[in-house]
């Protein structure tokens, strides 16, 4: 049975900023004039991240960083190659570092591990032959679809022979513009949304495990990433109710997409 809008009320609440798990412990750069002006950090890991806050985004596209942050957990739910991700917190420390369209304040923020040695190619996906992308890539078909991309952009790692991660997710979702409305959510949940590659070469065993990921998807689990976005975030629990219904309700219908890859012909871009 498929999902109700009804049976998410009430279901994300408790959110809070308690989060202290990763810190930063030095700005490397100011970012840049991008969309969302990701910065480069070190944190208290000893390692690198790619840092997006609230702050560096205009008004309009500040929930884009609670995308960046659902769209990564629940691509690690199927098993989709994204870069290994966390919120961050920013020390009082760092305020008023110049950042992107604004300045830093405290707070949380999402980081994504830096890849010392990537290059980044867009709309095709490409290298299906290396490493293990012949699986990978199967992953990347489905959350395509699932959270509804937009602008695509796939890293490619040179020191591991071009193993390819999805990235830089801040458009996903309707309305594809750095935030989601419940109306286009409703709008868009029956709407297919595939990625028009050719599925050449793609493994057939990954094609399974893929879809069969996507149809046990579960409540729950849906729940508890969605209560992890910090309560400081411009995003509502209602916002992300309806968020949470949509993947649950989409995630059978792509399942079926993913399993009909095989044999698909490429459509034109």
């Amino acid at each position: 049975m498929l999902a109700e809008l009804e049976d998410w009320v009430g279901l994300v609440s408790s959110r809070d900023d308690s989060f202290n798990d990763l810190i930063m412990t030095m700005p490397l750069s100011p970012g840049g004039n991008t969309f969302a002006s990701p910065f480069l950090a070190v944190a208290n890991d000893d390692r690198r991240y790619w840092v997006k806050c609230v702050d560096a985004c205009e008004a309009h596209t500040r929930m884009s960083v609670a995308i960046e942050y659902v769209v990564s957990s629940v691509g690690r739910l199927i098993g989709a190659p994204v870069c290994d991700s966390s919120l961050i917190r920013i020390p009082e420390e760092f305020v008023g570092w110049p950042v992107g369209q604004g300045h830093l304040e405290a707070g949380l923020a999402h980081a994504s591990l830096a890849i010392p040695n990537a290059i980044e190619r867009r709309l095709v996906l490409a290298s299906r032959s290396r490493d293990d992308n012949q699986r990978r890539q199967v992953a990347v078909y489905a959350l395509w679809d699932w959270c509804f991309g937009c602008d695509p952009q796939w890293l490619y790692d040179l020191e591991n022979d071009e193993s390819i991660y999805s990235h830089d997710h801040g458009l996903y979702f309707p309305a594809n513009d750095g935030q989601w409305k419940k109306p286009y959510l409703i709008q868009c949940a029956d709407e297919p949304n595939e990625l028009p590659d050719a599925s050449d070469g793609l493994s057939e065993e990954a094609v399974e495990q893929v879809a069969a990921a996507l149809e046990k998807i579960n409540r729950d689990a849906l729940v508890n990433v969605l209560r992890g976005v910090p309560a400081s975030w411009p995003v509502s629990d209602d916002d992300l109710e309806a968020l949470g219904w949509f993947l649950e309700y989409r995630a059978p219908a792509v399942a079926d997409r993913v399993r009909a890859l095989m044999g698909r012909e490429a459509e034109s871009r």
